[in-house]
C-alpha cells in the first residue's frame, strides 16, 4: 500500500507530465501554424524584388543607348520597360533618346517585381553652335584677329576642346580675299565646320551692316523602330498590326522618328551703320564704304 504522502507524489508526477505534453503540443502547433504562414508569404513574394541594369555606354555618345536588365534570367518570364505596359521576352530596351524608361519584371511565378526607373541622359546629336560674321570686311593695315567675333557653345555635352580656326592669322597689310575656316568638336563627337570670308581693302570709310534672319524648324528624320511587343501570333504567320512592323527578333515594333532641326533663311536686310551681332539664327556680313 502507498502511503497518502506517496500517492501525492504520483499525482503531481502525473500532472506535471500532462502539463509538459500540453506545453509541448501547443509548441509544436504554433511551430506548424507558423511555417505554413511563412512558406505561404514566401511563395507570394517574386523570385525578383527589383530589376537591376546595365547601360551600353555612360559616356556622352550620338548612338542610341541599350538598357540591358541583368537579373538572373532563369527565373524571368517576361519584360517590361514602360511600367508594366506591355511586356518582351527579349531583356534590351534601345533608347534612341534621352529620357526616362520603368523597368519591371515578371518572374516565372507570374510574380511582379518592383519598379526601377532609368534616366538616360547621355545622348547628345545636336552639333555645337557657332556664330560669327559671314563676311567681314577689314581696312588694310588694321589689326585683326581671326577669332574676333567667333561665338562657339554646345548646351549638351560641352566643347571637346574649344574650337580651331584655319589660318589662324591673316595678314592685313595686303588687299586681297581670305577664307578662314572654323571646326569644333562638342564632347559626343558631334562635328560642326563653317567658313568665313575676310575681305582686305585699301578704304577708309564708315562701317555698314546687313543682316538676315532665321527661323530653325524642326521635322522629323531617321525612321526606326521603337515600341516593340513580343507576339505569339507575329511570330507563327510573320504578320503584324496595322502600324506595327516585325523585326528580326519575332516582335511587332511601331516605326518613330528621330528629331532634327534646319534653318530656313530670310531675305537680307538693306545696308546700314547700325551695329549688328550674329547669332545662331542671325547671319550678319559688314562692309565698309568710303565718306
Amino acid at each position: 500500500m502507498y502511503s497518502e504522502e506517496q500517492v501525492l507524489q504520483k499525482v503531481s508526477k502525473k500532472k506535471q507530465k500532462n502539463v509538459l505534453i500540453l506545453i509541448i503540443g501547443i509548441s509544436v502547433f504554433f511551430i506548424i501554424i507558423l511555417s505554413v504562414f511563412l512558406y505561404l508569404y514566401m511563395d507570394s513574394q517574386p523570385l525578383i524584388n527589383f530589376p537591376t541594369y546595365q547601360l551600353s555606354t555612360e559616356e556622352w555618345t550620338t548612338s542610341d543607348v541599350v538598357v540591358t536588365v541583368t537579373n538572373d534570367s532563369s527565373k524571368v518570364l517576361s519584360y517590361s520597360f514602360d511600367g508594366g505596359l506591355t511586356w518582351q521576352s527579349n531583356s534590351t530596351y534601345t533608347m534612341s533618346e534621352n529620357g526616362e524608361v520603368t523597368i519591371q519584371i515578371m518572374d516565372i511565378k507570374n510574380k511582379l517585381s518592383e519598379k526601377t526607373v532609368v534616366d538616360v541622359h547621355n545622348i547628345d546629336r545636336t552639333v555645337p553652335e557657332m556664330t560669327f560674321e559671314r563676311t567681314t570686311t577689314v581696312q588694310m593695315g588694321s589689326p585683326f584677329s581671326v577669332r574676333t567675333g567667333v561665338q562657339v557653345s554646345d548646351q549638351e555635352s560641352g566643347l571637346s576642346n574649344g574650337y580651331t580656326a584655319v589660318p589662324d592669322t591673316i595678314d592685313t597689310s595686303k588687299e586681297g580675299e581670305y577664307t578662314i575656316v572654323y571646326s569644333a568638336f562638342d564632347r559626343a563627337g558631334n562635328f560642326i565646320e563653317k567658313t568665313r570670308t575676310i575681305l582686305v581693302k585699301d578704304i577708309v570709310g564708315r562701317t555698314y551692316y546687313r543682316y538676315r534672319d532665321g527661323k530653325v524648324e524642326s521635322y522629323q528624320c531617321s525612321p526606326y523602330l521603337c515600341n516593340c511587343v513580343a507576339s505569339s501570333a507575329a511570330a507563327s504567320t510573320g504578320t503584324c498590326p496595322t502600324g506595327y512592323t516585325l523585326n528580326e527578333n519575332g516582335e511587332c515594333c511601331n516605326t518613330c522618328y528621330k528629331s532634327c532641326s534646319r534653318t530656313i533663311w530670310g531675305e537680307w536686310s538693306e545696308w546700314s551703320q547700325e551695329e549688328v551681332h550674329a547669332t545662331s539664327t542671325r547671319e550678319v556680313e559688314t562692309m565698309i564704304k568710303e565718306d
